[in-house]
């Protein structure tokens, strides 16, 4: 079987922006995942609640890394986001505890353009993969934490349906 490509990819406007604004994160497991024709993400369950972790501007970054070896005929993709949050507090490092026990982390991600990015669709989601407190030198330096959670998947990283992850996500 041939995979070919099925479309041109064009230059298109510059009206995106880098970085993360929000995330979402939930302990429990997925199921009832459904998808477009074009692989978008248009509805799915999920066992707990989710919360929402809000970033400080140009602080985290969300990366995928296509993973191919031809000597062995596998591709997988590799999402990792670096999650920023300034101060270290009490309720924060109690919180990024939990998160770091966690062994299925579902996880979208809202970038700074409000499109809501779906990871770690296969493998039961992500885990934190590093993580550092940090008080600072300075008394301009950063005061906070840096958590990375990384999933793995057989798919790419999807968008939502929509830029409001309720019309999208529900809790079973």
């Amino acid at each position: 079987m041939a995979c070919l490509n099925t479309q041109n990819i064009s230059l298109g406007c510059a009206a995106s922006v880098g970085g993360v604004k929000e995330l979402y994160v939930a302990g429990g497991s997925v199921s009832g995942q459904s998808y477009n024709s074009d692989g978008v993400l248009t509805g799915v369950s999920i066992s707990s609640a989710y919360y929402t972790f809000e970033l400080q501007k140009q602080t985290s970054n969300l990366t995928e890394t296509f993973q191919v070896s031809l000597e062995n005929g596998t591709t997988y993709f590799e999402q990792a986001l670096t999650a920023v949050m300034n101060k270290m507090d009490q309720d924060k490092r109690n919180q990024l505890k939990l998160l770091a026990q966690n062994r299925n982390i579902t996880l979208f991600v809202k970038d700074n353009n409000d499109v809501i990015w779906y990871l770690g669709r296969d493998f039961d989601g992500g885990f934190v993969s590093a993580g550092t407190g940090e008080s600072g030198t300075a008394f301009g330096d950063r005061n906070g934490y840096s958590v990375t959670i990384t999933t793995y998947s057989k798919e790419p990283m999807t968008t939502l349906s929509s830029s409001n992850i309720d019309d999208v996500v529900t809790i079973v």
